[in-house]
């Protein structure tokens, strides 16, 4: 969640600064932090474990709405609400006449917003791929059916130099199956997951880390030399290796971390669920009246920009969930507790 939070509250505006140690700078700032969505399916996998196969695909189904889908409707409908409030403040004290007029107006158009370009879409996916996963769930121990799954996601990975469909995210709707399954793989085989990790060495493991990172920022930065507007994509090819392979150097070293201090069970989908209205609606608030905008082109300014935002974004959306958390039932299941 650290990386997915940091990730939305970096800034980028093209390859056009004067060096390649800037733009390659720039892309490896935002490409470092890239594994977050791949490792949230596979966390997502591995909780699921023996559960999708253990009860009806109508009562795990009916569960997950109440944990899941409840709180993400909440949350949705507030970004949608503070949308408005946010288009009617700007457009009463500047265009005065033109508010009813404005495009982003209609619900529609909020809608479709909200739920296709925001971190809201990736709730939807997640349903929509564990949806799969329980309709396919005989075949959830074969290797085939996993091989299957890999194909489809790699077919959005050649998709990006091709473009025989539209490269967005929200078009990848099968394309993070494979990594739910690989979850629950790991969930079935923890033992010897466990014992492989542990007898990689960790020069090599730091090693690999380090070319595979190189590797995803090349390949943005090759991407966005052929005009693609999805360079960053997370279903890259390279993205896939480096956040796998940063996925075992974080399980490798995690007993040095005390995590569990953080409640992660506990906080983590608030998180999620509350850091992109904060990004959105709050951090404007703060930022502009200070005369700060996005679009500057000093990279150590954007750098700094996004360390800041990161520790007021991260931290706001943890307190608010843990204090959440703390609520009565009536209160806390919009956080998923």
């Amino acid at each position: 969640m650290i990386g997915i939070v940091m990730e939305h509250c970096g800034n980028f505006y093209g390859i056009f600064y004067p060096t390649m140690l800037q733009r390659l700078t720039v892309i490896g700032n935002i490409q470092i932090y890239k594994f977050g969505t791949i490792i949230f399916f596979l966390l997502s996998g591995f909780l699921i474990g023996d559960k999708i196969k253990t009860t009806t695909a109508k009562d795990y189904m009916a569960k997950r709405f109440s944990n899941t889908i409840k709180p993400w409707l909440f949350w949705v409908f507030l970004y949608i609400l503070l949308s408005y409030v946010t288009s009617a403040i700007i457009y009463f004290k500047f265009h005065p006449s033109d508010f009813w007029q404005t495009p982003t107006l209609p619900i529609t158009y909020q809608l479709k917003n909200t739920l296709l370009f925001t971190n809201y879409w990736f709730i939807l996916n997640f349903m929509i791929c564990l949806g799969m996963l329980l309709a396919f769930r005989k075949y959830l121990d074969s290797y085939y059916f996993g091989g299957i799954l890999l194909l489809l996601s790699l077919f959005y990975s050649v998709n990006l130099y091709f473009n025989w469909i539209e490269t967005s995210h929200t078009t990848a709707v099968v394309g993070f199956v494979f990594y739910l399954w690989l979850g629950y793989q790991l969930h079935r085989h923890y033992d010897a997951f466990k014992n492989w990790v542990n007898s990689l060495s960790g020069w090599i493991l730091t090693l690999a880390l380090l070319v595979t990172l190189a590797i995803a920022i090349a390949e943005s930065y090759h991407l966005l030399r052929l005009g693609s507007t999805d360079g960053f994509n997370t279903l890259r090819a390279s993205n896939i290796l480096y956040s796998l392979v940063a996925f075992v150097a974080l399980f490798k070293y995690s007993k040095y971390f005390n995590v569990s201090v953080f409640k992660p069970r506990h906080t983590t989908y608030g998180i999620y669920l509350i850091h992109q209205l904060i990004i959105f609606h709050f951090l404007p608030l703060i930022f502009y009246p200070l005369g700060y905008h996005d679009d500057i082109n000093n990279v150590p300014q954007i750098i700094g920009m996004q360390l800041i935002r990161f520790v007021m974004v991260y931290g706001v959306s943890y307190g608010l969930t843990l204090l959440l958390t703390y609520a009565p039932k009536r209160i806390s299941w919009i956080v998923g507790q």
